[in-house]
């Protein structure tokens, strides 16, 4: 079923990525716009060094399963910022830092971004069906309809040694970053900024559509319903995933549920923390051992 799931949604995603690159000038625009890490993102979590990449890459999957195509109305840059108090004067909001870290961070402010499309419930029924969602009623009356999913800026907060961005190469896609060094133990990420805002009309069900694209980066269908549960699919939709999940626990940080995911790769960071409270969402990372994920998360303040 996953095969021929994968199939349909890949489909979709690169209908909707070629149509919004013909729109907007550029195929290559419109990727690094989107900070897409990988064109064929439904077959693998993106390589995003952290935080930025991989919550776009489940927006475009949700994009691809729900319209043909997808608009982007709005694509920031991501800008780095030279201090907390330029931080939040651009991003909208305070920063929280993580206060068991005494060295000065490296910040940076991720674009907001806007994208809306058009209900195809035909499309959407087959999905359901592949993935076994049978039981999901689509009612004719929301075809046609418009869905928007805006996301507002973010930080992207790094402390230590952290490996140095890979150039944005099709090579580069496909077999992810290169293994960190044993120097960049000391790498801390932490990515902060409010859920999503979006328009659904009533009768379509995101829910489901969120564990699917979950499962098709990566994580088992527990994982999947566990991170469903964790978080609502309007902060799901603004982390970003690590590669090669090996297992997960659910920990507790200052009183609210937090999902660890552990990663079995050799590339990428080594854990990641996601939370969200006062609609707010965290997902802190680290490249050394994941038993320091819930001290360090509980100094974010």
């Amino acid at each position: 079923m996953r095969k021929w799931l994968s199939v349909l949604v890949v489909i979709a995603v690169v209908v909707a990525l070629l149509s919004a690159a013909v729109a907007g000038g550029g195929e290559q625009q419109f990727l690094a716009s989107l900070r897409i890490a990988k064109p064929q993102a439904v077959t693998a979590s993106a390589p995003a060094p952290a935080g930025s990449n991989g919550a776009r890459q489940l927006q475009s999957m949700i994009g691809g399963m729900v319209a043909k195509t997808v608009n982007v109305a709005l694509a920031e840059a991501d800008q780095s910022v030279s201090g907390v108090d330029a931080a939040g004067k651009l991003a909208g909001f305070a920063p929280q830092l993580v206060r068991a870290q005494s060295n000065p961070p490296a910040m940076m402010v991720l674009g907001a971004q806007s994208i809306d499309m058009t209900v195809d419930v035909a499309q959407l029924r087959t999905i359901f069906a592949e993935a076994g969602k049978k039981s999901f009623v689509l009612p004719e009356a929301v075809n046609g309809s418009k869905v928007a999913v805006r996301t507002p800026r973010a930080m992207r907060i790094q402390y230590g040694n952290c490996p140095a961005p890979v150039a944005n190469t099709l090579q580069n896609q496909i077999q992810g970053a290169p293994p960190p060094s044993s120097d960049n133990a000391s790498c801390i990420v932490l990515v902060e900024g409010p859920a999503v805002t979006a328009d659904v009309p009533t009768g379509l069900e995101i829910d489901p559509l969120m564990e699917i694209a979950l499962e098709l980066s990566g994580m088992s269908p527990v994982e999947a319903a566990t991170l469903s549960r964790t978080l609502d699919w309007k902060s799901t939709l603004t982390i970003a995933l690590p590669r090669n999940l090996r297992s997960f626990e659910m920990k507790d940080v200052n009183g609210t549920p937090a999902m660890l995911l552990i990663t079995a790769g050799r590339r990428g960071p080594t854990w990641e923390l996601v939370w969200a409270k006062g609609g707010f969402v965290y997902a802190l990372t680290g490249y050394g051992n994941a038993g320091d994920a819930i001290p360090l998360a509980r100094s974010v303040s």
